[in-house]
């Protein structure tokens, strides 16, 4: 599928990137997936293990998908 570029732009999508097509009714929604990259600095508080991170960086990524 291609999106159009003015999407793309407004969106700050590049290629390779992750997008989620959303249903609602008669409408389609598509979000920018981030990255697990794009998290860094988002985690206040102790270190983590990578155990915890992975933990964490999956829950806001199914935030995304809400």
């Amino acid at each position: 599928m291609v999106i159009p570029r003015e999407v793309r732009k407004a969106l700050g999508i590049k290629e390779g990137d992750r997008v989620l097509f959303e249903i609602e009714g008669d409408e389609i929604r598509i979000r920018k997936l981030r990255n697990f990259l794009e998290l860094e600095g988002s985690l206040k508080g102790k270190p983590l293990s990578p155990e915890e991170i992975r933990e964490r960086a999956e829950e806001e990524i199914a935030k995304d998908a809400l």
